[in-house]
């Protein structure tokens, strides 16, 4: 039924096998998001299921945020019944990242269903490597059940796109700790350098108080502008990598033991 006109502001029809493949999303996940309030009920015609190109819509934008870490519960927060976001962190960092709540932690507790759907492809044949570098822990939930801890997903899911190119989950690993080393102590000189220009070229007391106040929008500022320097700054270097090459065959680079142990 792709592309039938329909009633309303959706432009196009689908069954649900239809709009699973259109979404790249299984059908019984889609199922389970209406059951949890994320997705509308869909019309009925001829007591056939009817969705339209807002349910598609949506499970992109369910989709976009739940690549950043965010949980459904939060997802189902940030885009409420109209799929809309509301906050004005969302004019920042535009339409895809849509919405405040990405501010939340990154760290998920999963079963085994949730992992599976997380993993995907990679499911259940790397767990054990996600495991050993440190992506992925088994922990106890609070009904002693086994559960599965990620400490951050964005992450995992970076490392399993950089899989796909042929690099290793060590090597990703090592990169995610440099990363995350590197950035912690930028973000100690700029907090040092805002405390040091206050009442002078920063016009705050900075104070935890007048930080904590602004923290959504350092956040946001922080997410755009670090992804976007670093996507640039990667392709220079990729351009350079010839030179690059030279300067690793002359032991320019330390890159400590982390990378030694993968190799």
């Amino acid at each position: 039924m792709t592309d039938m006109t329909v009633d309303g502001p959706g432009a196009s029809a689908y069954s649900l096998a239809e709009l699973a493949r259109a979404a790249d999303v299984p059908a019984r996940t889609i199922r389970y998001y209406q059951s949890e309030g994320l997705l509308p009920r869909p019309s009925r015609r001829a007591g056939q299921a009817v969705y339209d190109r807002l349910h598609l819509e949506r499970l992109r934008s369910i989709g976009a945020l739940q690549s950043r870490g965010l949980r459904l519960q939060t997802i189902r927060e940030v885009l409420g019944e109209s799929g809309e976001s509301t906050s004005d962190v969302a004019d920042l960092l535009g339409p895809e990242i849509a919405g405040a709540a990405w501010l939340a932690t990154s760290a998920r507790t999963l079963d085994e269903g949730e992992l599976a759907d997380l993993l995907g492809d990679a499911y259940p044949d790397q767990v054990g490597s996600l495991v050993s570098v440190g992506y992925l822990e088994r922990r106890l939930g609070p009904d002693g059940r086994g559960v599965w801890y990620c400490a951050s997903v964005p992450q995992l899911r970076g490392a399993l796109e950089l899989r796909t190119i042929g690099a290793a989950l060590e090597l990703s690993a090592w990169a995610s700790n440099e990363l995350r080393a590197r950035l912690r102590d930028m973000s100690e000189l700029f907090v040092g350098r805002w405390i040091a220009e206050s009442g002078r070229l920063y016009r705050g007391t900075a104070t935890r108080e007048d930080f904590d106040a602004k923290l959504e929008r350092l956040r946001a500022v922080a997410w755009q502008s670090a992804a976007h320097v670093m996507a640039e700054e990667m392709g220079r270097a990729i351009q350079r990598s010839d030179e690059i090459r030279e300067r690793v065959v002359a032991g320019d680079f330390d890159f400590g033991a982390g990378l030694e142990s993968a190799e």
